[in-house]
This record gives C-alpha cells, sequence and structure tokens, in this order.
C-alpha cells in the first residue's frame, strides 16, 4: 500500500517549548526508565515520553522561534503533559498498524514535506533550515524519518475520518451557529467620555499626582458623576462637555488612547493612563453600531466546523478500537 501525504501541515499543533519543558522537568523529578505503559508487549518508558515531547520541540523551535509568548507556551506545556502519554501509546499503534497494511511512503512524498516546512518556515531558505536544525543536535536524515512517521500517521488518520462531505442536518446547524455566532460579532464603536489631568511637575510630584489622579478613580468607581469631575478637573477641549468625546473613530485619538476604549467594557472606568503630559481617564457610556451576523452568512463556516468535529470524532472512534484490539496497558503514577 502506497499512501500519499495529505497536503496540509503534517505536525502537531501543538508542540512544546524546549526550555520550558527542561525547566518542569527540574521541579519535578521522575524517575526516567519507569515504564508508563506496554503496548503489545513493548514498554513505553518515562524516557520515551520525554524524548518524544522533546523531538516535537526541537522541531517546533525551528520554524516558530519569537511567535509564542512564554504565556501561550505554558499553557500548551500543561496541555501536552496531560496527554503526553496517550499520544505516544496512539503514534505507535498507528504505525504498528501502517507496517500492518504494508504502508509505504516514497523518498518523494518526504522531499515534498521537507521543502514545504523550508518553504513554509524559512520562506525556502535552505541554508537557514540547515543551520537551525544543527542547533536542535538533529540530522537531516533523522529529520526526514521524523516527516516520513508523520505523513504515515496523518494518511491513516485522513483515510478513518470518514468522507470528505459529512452530512449536517439543520438542526445540527442551527445549533452550532448559536454557539458560535458570538466569535464573528462586529464590535461596536464606543460612546466615550475622557478626562485629561495635566502633570504639574512645577508644584508637586509625579507620585503626589498620581496619588490625585487615584483618588479621582476612587470617587467614581464610588459612583461620582464622571461628567461633573471631568469639569472639575480635566483640561482639555472636551471638559466642558463632561469629558463627553462622542462615538469614537478608530482615528480619533491615539493608538493607545483607541485600544483601551476598544476593550473597556461599556459603564466601566479605566485605570489612570499615563499619556505624555497628561494622566487620561475613560468611561464607555455605551456601543453603537454593534452586530452578529445571520444564520445564512454563517453557514457555511457552520458546515466546515461541524464536518471537522465529525471528522474528528471519527478518528476517535477508529483510535479507541485500536486500542481494544491491541493489548494496551496503562501504568497509573
Amino acid at each position: 500500500m502506497i499512501l500519499k501525504p495529505s497536503p496540509h501541515r503534517i505536525f502537531p499543533t501543538v508542540l512544546l517549548l524546549l526550555g520550558l519543558v527542561v525547566s518542569c522537568a527540574e521541579s519535578a523529578p521522575v524517575e526516567l526508565n519507569r515504564i508508563k505503559a506496554v503496548v503489545n508487549g513493548e514498554p513505553i518508558t518515562q524516557t520515551m515520553v520525554d524524548q518524544a515531547v522533546q523531538t516535537q520541540v526541537q522541531v517546533w523551535l525551528m520554524g516558530n522561534k519569537g511567535m509564542v509568548s512564554r504565556t501561550e507556551a505554558e499553557r500548551e506545556i500543561r496541555q501536552m503533559e496531560g496527554r503526553a502519554l496517550d499520544d505516544l501509546i496512539d503514534r505507535n499503534l498507528i504505525l504498528s498498524e501502517f507496517k500492518k497494511r504494508g504502508g509505504v511512503i516514497k523518498d518523494q512524498y518526504v522531499d515534498e514535506s521537507v521543502n514545504r516546512f523550508v518553504t513554509d518556515r524559512f520562506k525556502g531558505d535552505k541554508d537557514k533550515f540547515m543551520e537551525e536544525l544543527k542547533k536542535t543536535g538533529m540530522t537531516i536524515s533523522q529529520f526526514r524519518e521524523i516527516q516520513r512517521d508523520q505523513i504515515a500517521i496523518q494518511a491513516l488518520r485522513s483515510q478513518n475520518s470518514g468522507d470528505d462531505k459529512i452530512p449536517n442536518t439543520p438542526w445540527e446547524k442551527k445549533a452550532k451557529f448559536e454557539e458560535i455566532k458570538g466569535e464573528f460579532a462586529k464590535e461596536g464603536q464606543p460612546k466615550l467620555r475622557i478626562m485629561s489631568i495635566p502633570k504639574q511637575t512645577d508644584s508637586s510630584s509625579l507620585e503626589a499626582q498620581k496619588k490625585v489622579v487615584d483618588g479621582i478613580v476612587s470617587q467614581l468607581n464610588s459612583g461620582a458623576d464622571f461628567g461633573e469631575l471631568a469639569k472639575k478637573h480635566s483640561a482639555d477641549s472636551f471638559a466642558s462637555k463632561g469629558g463627553y468625546v462622542g462615538v469614537l473613530g478608530r482615528d480619533t485619538l491615539n493608538a493607545g488612547l483607541t485600544q483601551m476604549a476598544y476593550s473597556l467594557p461599556s459603564g466601566k472606568i479605566s485605570q489612570p493612563l499615563d499619556d505624555g503630559p497628561f494622566w487620561r481617564i475613560l468611561k464607555v457610556d455605551g456601543r453603537v453600531g454593534g452586530s452578529t451576523p445571520g444564520f445564512e452568512e454563517l453557514e457555511k463556516e457552520v458546515d466546515q466546523r461541524l464536518t471537522i468535529e465529525k471528522k474528528q470524532k471519527n478518528v476517535e472512534g477508529w483510535l479507541l478500537k485500536l486500542r481494544r484490539d491491541a493489548n494496551v496497558r496503562i501504568y497509573e503514577d
């Protein structure tokens, strides 16, 4: 059996940052050769799980440096740690099934996959790719074998995900629409009030002025009228109108104030913003122009999401059958 790889990404979407994995391992020492599971008589040890994860890390690092924040990486680490053993068991079962079927991945497909990786992650710069590969300690042969295995895994998963066109009933689509429609809601423009308190450093320190500003915020949070305090304390062209700016467009104020105004919930008071010569305090009275697309506009997206979910359930059912047919024993910690 010769399988052609899917044109989509072949690497797992959730991978770990190597440095963070190491730091987590240091904080919780484990017995490296402890048996975590046995699959068809073959043991899977803690070392094997760690090595599998670190291999994924190395590949990920080559193409994603600087693209993921530490917070996002830590979240991914926790998720990966929770399913690392299951992922390795599934990987072994799928590759074993592939071999049973006499599957062969041609070198041509591996070449295409490597070239696609270099194009997607390094804009076709093969020298840069080889430089980053060398930093991981991996050889090109090892990288190609990782690719070969992933192509085989993706091919079998695709074969067992069901037909490309999976029918979705009107009831299913309506329910999914209600679930996801909020993701596509268009943000309304904020009806904004602003208070601009000048930094008069000739008579008081910035620290003392900040206390005054914090006192104003405290009054506002206790129910004081924003408009009255703006008339009293503000020093901008909106002060006489109680700080009322109006319906704020994206190009009315500077980027920092605009971002704050658009992210601030209606009726809420912002924290004081250091904006050059002023402390700025914002309040959003309400929003106008917000809207949510109707079912007809989102029907295609809804249909695609339902199909993807059903395909994933098909794959999960197939993996469950592989586990039932195999002799898998997991040792709890």
